[in-house]
């Protein structure tokens, strides 16, 4: 694996990131309800507050988070509660959660269970819980788990979910379905880390159940510029470039087309900071922080906060949101570190809060209220593979429909080739 990135890191830089990642961990621990479920968002300052929305992405992302909370160097949960609150998670999704072929909503009402919001089925929100299931289970090594999470897997039709509308038409997964239950318009066209993950988990299905080879192959590039950098998807926020990239190792595994995503990760994320240097005359947030990534911002009214899609295409207000920033820790660390460094020394309101580092806007002497699940998941992922190892990312390849997706789709061992030669 490629667990180095933090090889030249300091001590204290070292127990600063770690010190953040244990309070990413408590955002799940705090907010696990009793059916398994993970909370959407929580305060991150001030009182804490019950949430009726229950968020399918931050569970998934919550469970691994949940099984390394029991593990070393964490240890902040023993391997028994672990395990309990795993299997709670993974009875709920296998007997109780509503499910279209498999997939489940995006947001479900905590008491009622009832889908929310207009993805009434979504097909990546469901690919977060199915990687989380698996993951936990198989880190945790307990068989009643496997089995469970082995069930949720098997349940879902990707093929049913990938049917091109029309003869001919391009083998790619569908967002999801509205509440009337019609197929949502748009189809998972890009090839990108936010893409990568879900595509593996669908060609590593049974046969009849998974996607045809062809559908990698099938995704778009969609280049363009930012800030000087010419790479992938570069219209879009941090985050499309992180999730899936902290399950997958792809310095070794090489898509077939010859995409490198982790290059290009490395790529948006130093575009992403230069988009904010070059707007340090307009606002002074960009003069020592960065970070554009769907995310909250100020609100129209004092005490209001507005979630908004902050990437280097859309109009800017000096928003920076620290927690995707500090996610692409693996791309740029030095670039990261320094950052946080600034966000935890820095004038003004703090955004340090029990959960890690808020949305931070400094023109408008403003501070995010909450920490959304998905951001404090993914900060936990990709810390524990810069600081242990890739751990992350070596348990997803430990299991068998990760590795039966990969050659299906034709991506290749490059450390196995250079072994060959």
């Amino acid at each position: 694996m490629h667990g180095c990135a933090l090889a030249s890191v300091s001590s204290p830089d070292r127990a600063l990131l770690r010190c953040l990642q244990d309070r990413a961990i408590g955002y799940f621990l705090d907010n696990q309800a009793p059916d398994g479920l993970v909370q959407d968002r929580q305060a991150n300052h001030g009182p804490s507050r019950e949430d009726d929305r229950m968020s399918i992405c931050a569970t998934g992302m919550g469970l691994i988070a949940i099984a390394l909370a029991s593990a070393e160097p964490h240890r902040l949960i023993d391997r028994a509660e672990a395990v309990s609150r795993v299997r709670s998670a993974l009875q709920t999704g296998l007997e109780r959660l509503p499910h279209d072929n498999g997939i489940f909503p995006h947001f479900v009402d905590r008491r009622t269970l009832a889908p929310m919001g207009e993805d009434a089925f979504s097909t990546v929100d469901t690919s977060w819980f199915l990687a989380g299931a698996l993951w936990s289970a198989s880190f945790l090594d307990e068989p009643d788990l496997v089995n469970l999470a082995d069930r949720i897997y098997k349940r879902v039709d990707w093929y049913y979910w990938a049917r091109p509308a029309e003869s001919g038409g391009a083998w790619l997964i569908r967002h999801g379905k509205k509440p009337n239950g019609r197929f949502l318009p748009c189809r998972w066209d890009r090839a990108n880390g936010e893409t990568v993950m879900m595509y593996v988990l669908a060609a590593g299905a049974e046969e009849g159940r998974a996607i045809p080879p062809s559908s990698w192959t099938s995704l778009r590039p969609f280049y363009g510029e930012v800030a000087g950098h010419r790479f992938n998807n570069a219209d879009l926020g941090l985050f499309v470039f992180q999730y899936g990239l902290d399950l997958l190792d792809l310095r070794r595994w090489r898509s077939p087309d010859g995409l490198d995503l982790m290059a290009e990760a490395s790529e948006a994320t130093l575009a992403n900071r230069e988009a904010c240097l070059e707007r340090a005359g307009e606002f002074r947030t960009y003069r020592t922080h960065w970070g554009l990534s769907a995310g909250d911002g100020p609100g129209a009214a004092p005490g209001i906060d507005a979630y908004r899609d902050y990437s280097p295409s859309q109009p800017l207000d000096g928003t920076a949101h620290l927690t995707a920033a500090l996610a692409s820790i693996a791309h740029r660390p030095d670039e990261v570190i320094e950052n946080v460094r600034s966000a935890m020394a820095g004038p003004g309101p703090s955004p340090s809060g029990r959960y890690g580092l808020s949305c931070l806007n400094q023109d408008r002497g403003w501070v995010a209220r909450d920490m959304v699940g998905i951001d404090a998941g993914a900060a936990v992922l990709a810390l524990e593979n810069a600081l242990t190892d890739d751990r992350v990312r070596a348990a997803f390849h430990g299991l068998p429909c990760v590795d039966r997706g990969l050659e299906r789709l034709g991506f290749r061992d490059a450390s196995s080739v250079r072994l060959a030669s």
